[in-house]
């Protein structure tokens, strides 16, 4: 852990630089700042933001509040609210969005779902 407040890193080879009240609690899972973040699956990582999870095996949450990552290797990219469930599913920004089909895909928008495999909403 470097700098911050009420980290936590306990997975194995976990990170927390920086931030507050974040937690790393699988192994080589990892967290750059923010606020009440978690990466709970193993190579899990959070990027800043408030309130982020990434609970997916190698999921990314990068900045934002309230986004999850529960899919393995799945992406959030900023924003609010959004969720991605399909394995390799990312949603760029936008609020309340859900990629829940494996290799989904949404950028931006309000509360729009891409439920289909290789579904793609711009």
């Amino acid at each position: 852990m470097t700098g911050g407040r009420g980290n936590t890193a306990s997975g194995e080879f976990a990170s927390v630089a920086g931030g507050a009240s974040n937690s790393a609690s699988a192994s080589d899972s990892s967290i750059s700042g923010g606020g009440a973040n978690d990466a709970t699956e193993t190579q899990a990582s959070v990027s800043g933001g408030f309130d982020n999870l990434a609970s997916g095996l190698s999921s990314s949450v990068s900045g934002g509040e309230f986004n999850t990552a529960e899919g393995e290797a799945s992406s959030v990219t900023g924003g609010r609210l959004n969720h991605t469930e399909g394995s390799v599913a990312a949603i760029e920004g936008g609020y309340k969005n859900l990629a829940q089909g494996n290799f989904s895909s949404v950028f931006g928008g309000r509360e729009l779902v891409a439920k289909k495999e290789f579904e793609a909403i711009p």
